[in-house]
């Protein structure tokens, strides 16, 4: 396969991306794992840089907030640079926002390496390998979640700064009783001002209003409230360690 220029493939979790680029070299694409923090740093229009890439895979399936669309933004900037994006078939949405560049591509993780690698072939071609229809999907899809995010804001911007304490510890994981200990309250306390901010959210669960709140802030419990690690824990422990993740991201093989 000839590709003008290499193809760099890059993931926030660097195993992953040196998985891809082992699938993609075996089928003759000339790809190149980057580390994502690197390629942040770089300016790949620079014409100075002999070997930039004709094409940038970035594999993102997992981590789809808007920090990483950002930098996935950045690295579509540069003139002919091509992106493809990674993502699940329902985080695909979150990049609708960046389709009006026609140098951008999204696929799904279901998406084998021969497919891929056709996909990076049409790139360099200068076409795309999305359907005009997909695309303006994407793009409609994305306009309306972010309008529903936007209206999910306001409404936890009108929390009082006690009922937005109490949701974010019990998006932290405490249960109730915990978070009443925490600030100081009986839990009695608690339970009305879970279902005064219910109220407000117009969520019939408080496990619903917990998600509104993950879902606009896109923070995980530790990035709250930090727990006391439990006795016999190891501390290189990380639930969301790159082995795990590669296990997940399946441009599968065939």
């Amino acid at each position: 396969m000839s590709v003008a220029g290499p193809v760099w493939v890059l993931s926030p979790h660097l195993l992953v991306a040196q998985a891809v680029t082992a699938a993609l070299r075996s089928v003759g694409v000339p790809a190149e794992t980057r580390r994502w923090e690197s390629v942040l740093e770089e300016d790949v229009s620079e014409s100075s840089t002999p070997l930039r890439p004709a094409v940038v895979i970035a594999i993102v399936d997992g981590v789809d907030n808007s920090a990483v669309v950002g930098h996935v933004e950045a690295f579509a900037q540069p003139g002919d640079v091509r992106v493809v994006v990674v993502s699940s078939a329902d985080a695909s949405t979150r990049w609708g926002g960046l389709l009006a560049n026609d140098a951008v591509d999204v696929v799904t993780v279901t998406t084998s390496v021969t497919q891929l690698a056709e996909v990076v072939k049409r790139l360099t071609a200068g076409a795309s390998s999305m359907d005009p229809e997909e695309r303006a999907a994407l793009r409609t899809s994305w306009a309306l979640d972010r309008d529903r995010r936007r209206h999910v804001r306001e409404q936890l911007e009108s929390l009082s700064p006690q009922q937005r304490r109490v949701l974010e510890l019990l998006a932290s994981g405490r249960r109730v009783a915990e978070v009443g200990v925490e600030m100081g309250v009986a839990e009695g306390t608690v339970r009305s001002h879970v279902k005064a901010l219910r109220a407000k959210l117009g969520a019939s669960t408080q496990l619903k209003a917990v998600a509104m709140f993950h879902e606009v802030y896109e923070v995980t419990g530790s990035d709250l409230v930090p727990r006391p690690r439990q006795a016999g824990e190891d501390p290189g422990d990380d639930p969301g360690d790159d082995r795990s993740r590669g296990e997940r991201v399946g441009v599968a093989r065939r």
